[in-house]
């Protein structure tokens, strides 16, 4: 079997990478101002529409939070709510909606770039998540593998 896995996953490591990529991005943004913001919007409907992801995003994020802690302790397989759109939710609840309503806020389109960055990240890293879910549940993850996409919550699409 592969090595232990925390309820944490890649977590800790996804999320250090992801906060520096970004703390650049707002970096680069705020010292070559205004070269980085969104034009032709005005700031109101960039603040709106940021916190309509977050208020869309609270949601997904929390259920899939309590629900994988849930799960991990009690060595469960989910694969409905949040996890029926996606295998991985509480990091596509970062990608989807925290991170580019908090670059919305920012104004900055390069901090836009933050969560296609977040998004390779995922998937250059979830493979050890997927491992441990394949040798944990066997044939019961792999059919939900198969119906269900890695980290963008587009599942309830079918």
């Amino acid at each position: 079997m592969s090595e232990e896995m925390t309820k944490w996953g890649v977590s800790p490591k996804f999320t250090n990478l992801s906060l520096i990529y970004g703390l650049i991005m707002v970096l680069l943004s705020i010292y070559f101002d205004p070269m980085f913001k969104i034009p032709f919007v005005p700031y109101k409907f960039l603040v709106i529409a940021g916190v309509i992801l977050i208020v869309a995003g609270l949601p997904f994020y929390l259920h899939a939070l309590v629900t994988v802690m849930r799960a991990f302790e009690a060595g469960k397989l989910v694969t409905k709510g949040s996890f029926g759109m996606c295998r991985h939710p509480v990091y596509a609840a970062w990608v989807v909606f925290f991170v580019p309503a908090i670059m919305l806020f920012f104004n900055t389109w390069l901090g836009l770039t933050v969560p296609f960055f977040m998004y390779v990240l995922i998937r250059m890293m979830v493979d050890k998540e997927e491992v441990y879910l394949e040798e944990m549940f066997g044939e019961a993850y792999l059919t939900y593998k198969k119906k269900v996409p890695l980290a963008l919550p587009i599942g309830w699409l079918k």
